[in-house]
Parts: C-alpha cells; structure tokens; sequence
C-alpha cells in the first residue's frame, strides 16, 4: 500500500522503471494537482497545481522522461482541456496544446484518453468539427513543435515502438482499421502484420515487439510475442462480462473487467488478480505496476478514496490451476 492514499484521491498516472516514484493527480489537503509521488513514503513533490480543484483534474502517462497529461477545468464536459508536458529533467512545464472551440463557444467534442508518450513524442486526439471530427496531433517533447498527422473519424492514438498509430473509420459509426505513422521517415506506413486484422477497437497496446488488443465487442484479449506474429487469443470472458481496461508494462500484460484487474506473466502465461473488485492498473518500463482499487470510503473533503498498491512481478506467480474467476481461457 502506499502511504497515504487512504487519506486523499491518488489517481496513477504513470510510474518510473525503478518502481520507487510514481506520477499522479492528487486531491490531499495540502495540495491538489499534478504531482510526483513517492511510493515508499508516500511524499508529494508538487508539478503542477489546480487552478480549481473542485472541477480541474488530469489524465496523462510517463514516457521515460516526459509526463504528459491532459487537464480539464468543468464536471459536465471532458471536452474543454490544456495538454501539458513536464520534462523530469530539468523539472519544466510547456503548454503543448488546448482543445478547440466550435462556433457557439463550445469546444468540439473530443474521444477522452490519455496522452501518448514515447521518449521525446506525445501524441493526443482532439475534435477540431462538426459530425465527430478529430485530429491527432503529435508534438515534438524536445522542441515544443505539434503537427497534426491525420484527420478525419479518428480515435485516440498509440504509440507501437517507432510508429504512431491510430483507428480510423470512413464515416462515423464505421468500423475502424488502424493506420501508422512513423516518426523516423516523418510519413504514412504500412502496418506491422500484427495490427492489420485489427478492427473495431481502440483498445490497443504495444511496444513495438509485444502487442495486445481486445476485440470490438470487449470480450476477448489477443496478444503476439513479436510484430510479425498472428495475435491469438489468450483469454476469452463469459457472457454479461466485458473488459473495460488494458496495459502492457516489462515482462507483463494487464486486463480489467467489470468484476476485478488481473496481471499475467507473457513469459510464462502465469496469471494474479490485483485487485478485490473493479479498478485499474498502470504499468511502467519495469517490472513494478501501479494498482487503484475501487473507491473505498470518501475523504473529509467528499473526494474518493483510491487505495493505491505497487505490485511487483519480479517473482511471477506459479502457473494456475484454473482460469481466473469470471474468465474462461
């Protein structure tokens, strides 16, 4: 447990390969924003503060020297929002963009998901018209630079080693297929084998040799070992089940369903329930992963308890004697 999360709202954001310091939206009575937080002490080192803390909040993800997030300033909409960078280096903060506003006032609606982050690129979607319109922007951490990439019916883009890619269908309510681009050549580029029979689905992670997906419906979980091999199906959920989150940290793939969050070992297919009911997990570039549980109670102030847990696969489990509960393989 980390100390403290008992005490405040801790939302994970993103978590270092050494395991000891985590990035997180916090609400505490000292300080609420954006920060990095100690997990074994459970101190807050400030980044950057709400303006308003009873509206503002911030999704976003660590890249290895760059935290990216998203922050909104309103309860009703997700729409209206600042992506921010923080570079751990030198400890600034850039405004790398804002959503944009349509003709009423109004910004134009937006797919909500976390920033991309991969070394010194981030990449977001963003609405920019009417009929679902969205772009996906990429930034250059380094210099500040954002292009816009694609535009069209797009959905919230992902980061698969050197390649940016993204869902995109022709009309809205299509299905979609994915499209790349490489961040090397500057260009559009044909797929990896592994992603072109993806379809209907934005749920998807890589890092460029490893690649999980789930499929349109959220009932089955797909994995390759390598960008040239067939996904197969690793795990398969019951009827009235649907996964509802996926990550892929060192050594290990992450599931949540709408009963509790499992992370499995890919070498050895060896699997742990990491939480006792619903909640989510974030993995990092090493074996260590981030895990919020359910909300547990409500603080002084009306916010949720998020029971925080570091778990750690440097020892993977022993292989199952059966499924996980509530799944079928």
């Amino acid at each position: 447990m980390v100390p403290g999360s008992l005490d405040a709202e801790v939302v994970p954001l993103g978590v270092v390969a050494s395991g000891r310091t985590g990035y997180v939206s916090v609400w505490s009575r000292s300080f609420s924003g954006v920060a990095a937080l100690n997990l074994r002490s459970g101190a807050i080192s400030p980044i950057s503060r709400f303006a308003d803390p009873g509206k503002d909040q911030a999704d976003g993800a660590w890249g290895g020297k760059w935290l990216v997030w998203e922050e909104t300033s309103s309860l009703q909409s997700l729409d209206n929002f600042t992506v921010y960078g923080w570079d751990a280096a030198s400890g600034r903060v850039i405004r790398l963009g804002h959503s944009i506003t349509g003709p009423h006032g109004t910004a134009w609606p937006s797919p909500w998901h976390a920033p991309a982050v991969n070394g010194s690129y981030a990449a977001w979607a963003q609405g920019y018209g009417p009929g679902g319109l969205v772009r996906i922007s990429l930034a250059d951490l380094r210099t500040g630079h954002v292009t816009v990439v694609a535009e069209g019916h797009l959905q919230a883009p992902f980061f698969a080693g050197d390649l940016l890619v993204w869902p995109a269908s022709g009309r809205p309510g299509a299905e979609t297929s994915l499209h790349a681009y490489s961040l090397s050549a500057h260009a559009p580029v044909r797929l990896p084998a592994v992603l072109r029979p993806v379809r209907g689905t934005d749920f998807v992670v890589s890092d460029g040799t490893r690649t999980a997906y789930l499929n349109a419906g959220l009932t089955e979980l797909s994995y390759s070992p390598a960008p040239g091999s067939s996904a197969r199906v690793m795990l398969k959920l019951p009827a009235g089940s649907e996964f509802s989150g996926l990550g892929l940290g060192a050594g290990l793939v992450t599931w949540s369903t709408t009963a509790a969050t499992y992370a499995a070992s890919t070498s050895t297919g060896s699997y742990v329930r990491v939480t006792p009911a619903y909640g989510f997990a974030v993995p990092g570039a090493g074996p260590d992963f981030l895990v919020s549980d359910a909300p547990a109670r409500t603080t002084a102030g009306g916010r949720p308890v998020l029971p925080l847990h570091v778990v750690s696969l440097h020892s993977p489990p022993s292989p199952p004697p059966h499924s996980p509960p509530g799944c079928g393989v």
